[in-house]
């Protein structure tokens, strides 16, 4: 296993935190020795490319935006309309307002119900205000 390991880094293109998790693996199941393992995290760390590992953390700190973001989107707060524009996949509940096709409405879905339909689609949760 040694060998087939040290092969993969040395072609190089590998996520650096997959490959040290698989190495550890290896040797808690006894196919590499503490030597032989100590030398492929060495090996792997210094040959990895930042392009070519995935950084973790700043991947959910990119996804934390883009969900702050949609959460944004349209949110009276935010935005400071009092009806902003209809907003494709966020979901509205009772009282929550919005523009659809020029026309201001008021979402009338019942409870604790999430709507995610414009106005068009789905008329019954949706009360026009104009």
């Amino acid at each position: 296993m040694y060998s087939i390991v040290k092969n993969v880094i040395g072609r190089g293109g590998f996520d650096l935190s997959a490959l040290i998790q698989k190495i550890d693996t290896l040797w808690v199941q006894g196919s590499l020795t503490d030597e032989q393992r100590e030398e492929l995290v060495s090996f792997a760390r210094s040959d990895a490319k930042k392009h070519d590992s995935v950084d973790v953390a700043a991947k959910l700190e990119e996804l934390d935006r883009r969900v702050a973001a949609l959460e944004k989107a349209g949110a009276t707060e935010e935005s400071g309309e009092e009806y902003p524009d209809f907003v494709v996949g966020k979901w509205y509940y009772t009282g929550d307002t919005c523009t659809f096709d020029g026309n201001r409405y008021t979402c009338t879905a019942p409870g604790d119900v999430a709507c995610v339909w414009s106005p068009a689609d789905y008329p019954a949760y949706w009360e026009l205000v104009n």
